[in-house]
């Protein structure tokens, strides 16, 4: 008789047991999803918010889903144009403003308020991620410095110029853009290295 009651007690011990268990796996598992999707929102917020140009300002909003490498078809961009810095070792090219691969998931993207570097004292806005994914191509711009150069090719010319300033703003929804307007200039935005809470913002000027 008292053997029986041990094995009951057992058993409910073990019953315990078994569903306090399942119990903590499903909490845990609830917890990652919520907290997987929480992460993935505020990446989203954080990479799609970009700029306005009122004289100086810049902004652009025009982004499409994100879309996962491994799923992404290959696709043969018509560049209308290259950015080159040497000493990151950075080439990509950049399309027209039109195109739906002009978009920050896809490539370096110009700004709706861009001017082509053949527009005389016009600013040639460009911007694109940095950070870890495959889609960061202004991830090494932070090892530039003052004087460095960057090349546009753009309609079978070359373009050369030098790295003037630096500048670094909070991320408002918004970037104003400080440049000589006497001066044909090219303006790359990013987010600042190990900052997710600033942007910034390179000027360069024709040579």
């Amino acid at each position: 008789m008292n053997k029986n009651k041990k094995l009951n007690r057992i058993k409910k011990s073990q019953l315990y047991f078994i569903g306090s268990l399942l119990v903590l796996i499903g909490v845990v598992c609830l917890s990652s999803n919520f907290i997987l999707t929480v992460k993935a929102e505020l990446f989203d917020e954080i990479k799609f918010k970009f700029f306005d140009e009122e004289d100086n300002k810049v902004n652009d909003t025009s982004v499409v889903d994100k879309v996962d490498e491994s799923e992404k078809p290959k696709i043969n961009y018509d560049y209308i144009g290259y950015l080159e810095i040497p000493k990151i070792g950075l080439k990509r090219g950049f399309l027209e403003k039109s195109s739906p691969y002009n978009n920050i998931e896809y490539n370096v993207t110009v700004s709706s308020q861009a001017d082509f570097p053949d527009k005389k004292k016009g600013n040639l806005i460009l911007f694109a991620h940095s950070g870890d994914a495959y889609i960061a191509y202004f991830n090494y711009l932070y090892k530039l410095k003052t004087g460095d150069r960057a090349y546009v090719t753009y309609k079978k010319k070359k373009y050369e110029y030098k790295l003037v300033k630096v500048e670094v703003q909070p991320k408002t929804g918004e970037v104003v853009i400080h440049r000589n307007f006497n001066v044909t200039t090219l303006t790359l935005i990013t987010c600042t290295n190990n900052d997710s809470k600033t942007q910034s913002i390179y000027i360069f000027e024709i040579v």
